[in-house]
């Protein structure tokens, strides 16, 4: 289960130690009113992080209703998933049939808007970034990730568990970022940003899939100034702390476009059985750090307006790419 207490690993770690004769925990066992205690008091600790007085996620056809309401009739409208048409996969011929091809970009820069500065390969998403609300950006560097594959049963195709897009800036640059950017300082990093403010979604990231409920959000933003955000923006310490019903979990339906913040808890989940699956995000022009070793370079030479880091965020050492001075090429 998505929200299962078990894969918190904090409560775990607390719960495997008092049964491990090595552990110190080990004096907790059979303890049960302490060690529920602490559980309630470390679950209060993180939920006082989360900002449930912002939305996490937006349906689209949501605010499409409420332009709608504003300008004809003051009638509530029944809100409706906004479903939208994918393009056809890139194809190859296997023992002389035509099956859909792999294909992965993640995070290519782009100008908002501007068809042309796609690659042709891409270019076949541009209606289904026209379905994106971005006002105020267009002209801007945006970031598209497409990934098109096969996910065998049992597995996601995106990054599993629960996370933020948002990385934890001080983490990041404590334990990751070395060489000569010791001296950097990020006071948060941004990842899109977002908000929904009078009937107007400002920044965020847009995502879709071509396979029902193989994404989940919740309706619900995790705070900019606290540390159960992990270096690479993990949240696992939110397990069994949110609830379905008063955080709005949410699993997404087949094609179905929808807006979220980079601060808003989502995972991939795993598919029930073996298929190709379209993945498409796009990102708002608000990002502070570019992946070099993880993102896809534009082809056509789109640089991204975000610090550029280099090396791998996950096991080694981050670098920061020297920004160019004025007139270099």
């Amino acid at each position: 289960m998505p929200d299962s207490l078990w894969l918190n690993p904090v409560v775990r770690l607390l719960l495997l130690g008092t049964h491990d004769n090595e552990s110190p925990l080990r004096k907790l066992r059979g303890l049960d009113v302490i060690v529920r205690a602490v559980l309630d008091h470390l679950m209060a600790v993180w939920r006082a992080q989360l900002c449930t007085d912002r939305r996490g996620y937006v349906q689209l056809r949501e605010v499409e209703g409420m332009r709608i309401s504003a300008t004809i009739t003051a009638e509530p409208i029944e809100f409706r998933p906004h479903i939208v048409t994918f393009p056809p996969p890139l194809t190859r011929f296997i023992d002389g049939m035509e099956m859909p091809k792999p294909f992965h970009v993640n995070m290519m820069p782009f100008i908002i808007g501007d068809r042309k500065s796609l690659p042709p390969e891409c270019q076949r998403y541009v209606q289904l970034l026209n379905e994106c609300y971005s006002p105020g950006q267009q002209g801007k560097v945006g970031y598209l990730t497409i990934h098109e594959g096969v996910v065998e049963a049992g597995a996601s195709q995106r990054r599993p568990g629960l996370h933020v897009e948002a990385p934890n800036a001080m983490q990041l640059q404590t334990t990751k970022v070395g060489g000569g950017a010791s001296s950097f300082q990020w006071r948060e990093i941004r990842w899109g940003r977002g908000w929904y403010l009078e009937k107007q979604l400002l920044g965020g990231i847009y995502m879709a899939s071509t396979v029902a409920n193989s994404c989940s959000v919740w309706n619900t933003v995790v705070a900019d100034d606290n540390d159960i955000v992990g270096t690479l923006g993990e949240t696992d310490v939110l397990y069994g702390t949110l609830d379905r019903d008063r955080d709005g979990y949410y699993e997404l339906q087949a094609n179905e476009l929808i807006w979220i913040t980079d601060r808003t808890p989502h995972e991939s989940l795993p598919v029930a059985t073996t298929q190709f699956r379209q993945y498409f995000r796009f990102v708002t022009s608000d990002v502070s750090v570019w992946f070099a070793d993880h993102s896809t370079p534009n082809p056509l030479g789109i640089q991204p307006t975000a610090t550029i880091i280099h090396g791998s965020k996950f096991d080694g050492n981050l670098s920061i790419e020297p920004k160019a001075k004025a007139g270099t090429p």
